[in-house]
């Protein structure tokens, strides 16, 4: 139902009620799907109860303020007619009357929810014309804003608390906390989700999965800049992506006294977990079932051993030493100039300026080179994003402090950088950390 429409439900029932007075029809229902589209059929649960009113035989004829007011689809309305056909009932319209049981009249009613048809498709192109253009200014498409931000006179904003929270919250996902934690850190924090309620698992993902926080709107699945300030920076976004496809589970949350809980493992390729072995020490423990050496290994050397190479990082010294990033803009320039040369072809192609042979050998060309042009910007873009100081970016404050941090402090600064620590059976570890980076070898213990 069209937005005009949907202010005159009254009308549309009083002219219904008359025409069935002047028929003789008996009314046993009115049904209405206020405020939904005639375009989505299947999910106007009103029209799916007149059409198994008439299928059940309580009811024989459907009475409709206009023919497009069953649906604007022309699939769904041959099915809807076709239903009632077998049915044996009728679809009668109040305003628009047509004798539907002629040739003449039926396809008089083909013609009347054609042109419905033509006018939704119409009314949808124009709407994603509008889509566009609000994306290519950087604004989102359809108005709607993640949790947090807000339409302000001055623009889409969002407060320092709220701001403060959702950068929190990728800050525990980079820790390794799950999205369970993270929602029940929320809802202890005294914060609801957009609808006023708790937040679950499902409510954080679509947030943090949001691109809004990082300074951009999707349109169609393509990436806009947006109007607004980001809260994040794109590459702390990219690398929550990654990571959430990096996790095929999610982990439940629960505090560990052991310090590479979750991210060790054994040399025969299963996890290792906590325990105690011998007297009362404790000890990282292989889960395969199978014996083989070094099953358990006691966790303080190896804790010692991951502390040492923590501490050891020298940030400063990776910042002076780390080589000129690939010019990301330089890329996209060109890229953005290629794509203007194809446009122009285009132009010459309709003026007959050059012939469908030059365009198509011309064009071809220069898609392979966009192409091109592409990867290498997306290949350096992922480098730029993983190298080690953006993975150590803001902690170097962190690692100074190590000794005096709390166990779950150090937890949570390991997980954001390091993959995993690999207890080989010569008492070596093998640890790899989250950047581009071949395998660090810890010594023996």
């Amino acid at each position: 139902m069209s937005r005009d429409d949907s202010i005159s439900i009254e009308l549309q029932e009083t002219a219904g009620r008359d025409y069935c007075a002047q028929h003789g029809y008996e009314v046993v229902a009115v049904e209405v799907d206020e405020g939904l589209s005639g375009r989505n059929w299947s999910r106007r649960p009103a029209v799916q109860r007149v059409m198994d009113m008439v299928e059940s035989k309580a009811a024989d004829v459907i009475v409709l303020w206009k023919w497009s007011r069953l649906s604007r689809n022309r699939k769904d309305w041959a099915i809807a007619a076709d239903r009632v056909d077998l049915a044996g009932g009728r679809i009668e319209s109040a305003t628009e009357p047509i004798d539907t049981a002629t040739a003449s009249g039926r396809f008089a009613r083909g013609v009347m929810t054609e042109y419905a048809a033509f006018q939704s498709e119409q009314i949808g192109e124009q709407w994603q014309e509008v889509f566009a253009r609000r994306a290519k200014l950087g604004l989102p498409p359809t108005g709607a804003l993640p949790w947090g931000w807000e339409n302000t006179p001055d623009g889409i904003t969002i407060s320092d608390e709220n701001a403060n929270a959702i950068r929190h919250m990728y800050h525990l996902y980079s820790e390794g906390r799950g999205l369970v934690y993270i929602a029940n850190w929320m809802n202890d924090q005294g914060h609801r989700s957009k609808r006023g309620k708790i937040w679950h698992f499902a409510s954080i993902r679509t947030c943090l999965e949001s691109p809004f926080h990082a300074g951009y709107v999707v349109y169609n699945g393509v990436k806009y800049d947006g109007a607004h300030t980001p809260i994040i920076s794109r590459h702390e976004y990219d690398r929550f992506m990654e990571a959430r496809q990096d996790r095929a589970t999610v982990k439940k949350p629960r505090l560990s006294p052991y310090l590479l809980s979750t991210i060790v493992v054994c040399h025969c390729g299963r996890k290792r977990v906590g325990g105690v072995s011998g007297r009362r020490n404790r000890s990282y423990v292989c889960i395969s079932a199978e014996r083989h050496l070094r099953k358990t290994r006691i966790c303080k050397p190896v804790d010692e051993l991951v502390s040492g190479w923590v501490t050891s990082i020298d940030v400063p010294s990776l910042r002076d030493n780390a080589p000129a990033p690939v010019d990301t803009k330089l890329l996209s320039a060109e890229i953005e100039s290629v794509e203007r040369g194809i446009l122009a072809l285009n132009t010459h192609l309709a003026l007959e300026r050059i012939t469908p042979e030059e365009h198509q050998a011309t064009r071809d060309s220069m898609r392979e080179q966009l192409d091109d042009l592409r990867q290498q910007l997306e290949v350096a873009a992922k480098a730029d994003r993983n190298t080690a100081l953006a993975y150590l970016d803001g902690k170097e404050s962190l690692i100074r402090s190590w000794p005096a941090l709390t166990v779950e402090e150090q937890q949570g600064l390991l997980r954001s950088l390091v993959k995993y620590v690999r207890i080989m059976p010569d008492d070596t570890l093998e640890l790899q950390p989250r950047w581009n980076s071949p395998v660090v070898v810890l010594g023996s213990s």
